[in-house]
């Protein structure tokens, strides 16, 4: 008979993070919905900011993780636009490197505009 090890291991009970816990506080949820009542919309994309939206720290001092007295250091992005600003930004030895794959980003999607603005006309004349 083919039996299924059981995972012996325990589990280790580590302290919440700090960060979870203040997003899952009230007045998280209130702020967040403030800042989603007066932004309505996703800066970089235009689009209708999604219910599950991100709200964006600028600030990116974990000491200031917490203070929501200035608005203007939170943004709400949408899901992807959140991923990808992270992405850009980079983290760890690459953190401050976004003006470099910006750029990069950029000539990517020249690129792309080139080949299919040829390929939108080798169609249109067929």
């Amino acid at each position: 008979m083919n039996k299924r090890k059981r995972n012996t291991t325990t589990k280790k009970t580590t302290k919440a993070d700090p960060k979870v816990v203040f997003r899952r506080s009230k007045q998280w949820a209130t702020f967040r919905t403030k800042i989603k009542k007066s932004q309505k919309t996703d800066p970089v994309t235009g689009s209708p900011l999604a219910k599950g939206f991100n709200l964006h720290h600028l600030d990116e001092n974990p000491e200031h993780y917490t203070d929501i007295s200035d608005e203007s250091h939170f943004i709400g992005l949408n899901s992807t636009t959140h991923t990808v600003l992270h992405f850009l930004w980079g983290d760890g030895a690459r953190r401050y490197d976004w003006k470099t794959r910006l750029e990069r980003l950029k000539e990517l999607c020249k690129l792309m505009d080139e080949i299919n603005d040829i390929n939108n006309k080798e169609v249109e004349n067929e």
